[in-house]
């Protein structure tokens, strides 16, 4: 019996170490440890006064042990949380330091340890404002101008951390132009902008977006350009269409640079002038080139007086001469056979002409006998004007009657 109990303390001992051990394996071969990298850190109790505008509270990394029998689980499983309403609210605006509490949201989870333990928080209190809706339409494209542009609604409220709400002085509406000239009649976004133009952050607008119209029409000059009257036909034959009468004879168009630039002239619609044979009088309506109209107060047709005569030319002709006013018994000779008549009048009257009704006359009244240079004249039939005679004179032979012989005497 004192064998048993010799060095009992030491066998107590054993036995007790043994059942540790024999535990501890038990224990070690029911659990597992890992890591979940990532957990979101979460605001709890938040003021409704204030709101967040430190930085991001990020998300931290935490080792853990789970049951064996237990799927790995995912960040969604973990919980960490910064209770904003610890935040000493005597110090709004300055920067917190707030503890982190972490935690498992399932049975056989138990967190170990994690990487923060603390997170930095800065409150600031909300506030609203009402600003201006502006439009940004950009850079307008060459060639095109814009009407004042219109939004609608014309005021927005902003609202956030008033830090940040003070910075914001207009809701701007931007649109963009484009370059095939389309009129602007959209919804578009509203984005808060400090003085500068610069988006402030963390803002909310209200309402999120506003009607915006702009029209866009083409920038226009003016440019006064003759009227060029378009005729259709041909007259009668043997007439002839003279110079033209517009009235008002010019007309001021309008259109962009670049297309006026090639403007010359505005054309009328055709007007006939087919078999006429006397004067017409038409109006007529302009046809403006593409890309042009009208300038206001222009007038859209004019007046076109179209005068139509008889065609004229010249007709040269040959022709024989007769010398009249030779003295009583004297000869009168033309040294020329013919000379060249030239007339003009129209073309029907000219081609009625015969040769044996032009006869120019050599007038030698009061000529001295012999060779004398004698301007030819005529008188032209009616509706007919001379032009020329060539030549200008004509050498005449002018013979004296001849004296008779003396009687012999007796």
């Amino acid at each position: 019996m004192s064998l048993l109990f010799r060095n009992w303390h030491l066998k107590l001992a054993a036995v007790a170490l043994a059942m540790v051990l024999y535990t501890g394996l038990v224990y070690s071969g029911s659990f597992s440890e890992a890591d979940a990298l990532g957990v979101p850190v979460r605001a709890i109790g938040q003021p409704s006064c204030c709101v967040n505008i430190g930085p991001p509270l990020g998300t931290i990394d935490l080792h853990y042990r789970a049951t064996r029998d237990l799927a790995r689980p995912t960040v969604e499983a973990f919980s960490a949380t910064v209770d904003l309403s610890k935040y000493d609210m005597q110090h709004i605006g300055e920067a917190q330091s707030l503890p982190v509490k972490v935690g498992s949201l399932i049975d056989g989870l138990t967190v170990l340890s994690y990487t923060r333990h603390q997170v930095s928080v800065t409150l600031d209190q909300v506030d609203t404002k009402t600003v201006p809706v502006v439009v940004d339409r950009g850079t307008v494209p060459q060639g095109f101008e814009i009407s004042t542009p219109v939004a609608t609604p014309a005021q927005a409220q902003v609202s956030g951390p008033r830090s940040r709400v003070s910075q914001v002085v207009r809701a701007m509406a931007r649109v963009t132009i484009e370059a095939s000239g389309l009129d602007v009649s959209r919804q578009v976004d509203l984005e808060p902008v400090d003085l500068s133009g610069q988006r402030v952050d963390g803002i909310e607008v209200s309402p999120r977006q506003a009607s915006v119209s702009i029209a866009v029409r083409a920038v226009e000059t003016s440019k006064t350009v003759p009227v060029r009257p378009v005729l259709q036909g041909t007259p009668a034959t043997g007439y002839v269409v003279g110079v033209l009468s517009v009235d008002p004879p010019v007309v001021t168009v309008r259109g962009a640079p670049a297309t006026l630039s090639g403007v010359t002239g505005v054309d009328t619609q055709p007007i006939s002038v087919t078999g006429a044979a006397r004067q017409l009088v038409a109006t007529a309506r302009l046809v403006v080139p593409k890309g042009t109209r009208l300038a206001d107060g222009a007038p859209a047709t004019v007046q076109i007086s179209v005068p139509v005569t008889a065609a004229t030319g010249t007709r040269t002709i040959l022709v024989g001469l007769i010398c009249r006013g030779a003295p009583s018994g004297s000869a009168c000779l033309p040294l020329l056979d013919q000379i060249a008549v030239t007339l003009s009048g129209t073309q029907t009257a000219l081609a009625a002409l015969r040769g044996a009704a032009i006869t120019p006359i050599l007038d030698v009244t009061g000529l001295p006998p012999g060779q004398q240079n004698v301007q030819p004249t005529l008188s032209p039939p009616a509706g007919i004007q001379l032009v020329s005679i060539s030549p200008a004179s004509v050498p005449v032979q002018i013979t004296p009657p001849k004296t008779p012989a003396p009687s012999p005497s007796r």
